[in-house]
């Protein structure tokens, strides 16, 4: 909840009073509740009237969710839920389905490594796109969205690209080198897009699913907690 008084909302829902016109609520990924209100504005019967809508989306994220649900604990890396152990380095082990490390910071920076090697390899492959070479490309942890191009020619990766299947990570290299030419999303951005990826339109919906799983996933919580 927010500073200040208690109010009798449900366990999990962030209160944020602010002067704004109107309330706006929000269900989380994971389920819980983010409110932002006016002073004196009654987020309990704000929460009791749009009870039914809330259940909807929670139900949606869930079932956005299924692929990870008892998975929590795994690490989602290149669509394939392994089981990470500890070791004197950084190693893949297909057969066994582990990935061992000495420590969570390593673990970030061996899978860094790994993304932004891919991402120039993948590059490569566009030279079209690339005629404008980045100025500079960085893989960070960040939290809304997978990837971002400065007006000056740099490339921002999320490293939970890493996480997704091959083609997803395909796509959002050419999604955002297609704004090394266009900047915003216009239609010239997405018939350069679709030109390179004719699938994405159904490439962007499952993003969002896979989102939803990492918001959930304890390992890729604790890679975004950690630096």
């Amino acid at each position: 909840m927010s500073r200040g008084a208690k109010e009798s909302v449900p366990d999990g829902t962030t209160v944020v009073r602010k002067a704004v016109r109107s309330a706006r609520l929000q269900v989380r990924p994971d389920g819980t509740l983010r409110v932002v209100a006016p002073p004196s504005f009654d987020i309990g019967g704000f929460l009791q009237r749009n009870a039914a809508w809330i259940e909807k989306r929670r139900e949606e994220l869930d079932r956005l969710a299924a692929e990870g649900r008892g998975k929590e604990d795994l690490l989602l890396l290149h669509g394939r839920f392994y089981r990470p152990v500890p070791g004197a380095r950084f190693a893949i082990d297909e057969v066994s389905g582990t990935v061992a490390s000495p420590s969570v910071p390593a673990l970030r920076k061996n899978l860094s490594r790994m993304l932004k090697k891919e991402v120039l390899d993948r590059l490569e492959t566009y030279p079209d796109l690339n005629s404008r070479r980045p100025r500079r490309i960085a893989v960070k942890m960040q939290k809304t969205r997978w990837g971002s191009c400065s007006t000056l020619g740099n490339l921002n990766i999320n490293l939970r690209v890493i996480a997704l299947p091959e083609s997803l990570r395909e796509y959002v290299v050419v999604h955002e080198a297609a704004h090394l030419r266009e900047q915003n999303h216009s239609k010239r951005f997405w018939r350069l897009v679709g030109d390179r990826y004719p699938g994405y339109r159904a490439a962007e919906a499952e993003l969002r699913r896979y989102w939803i799983i990492l918001e959930r996933n304890r390992v890729w919580g604790t890679l975004r907690d950690r630096t």
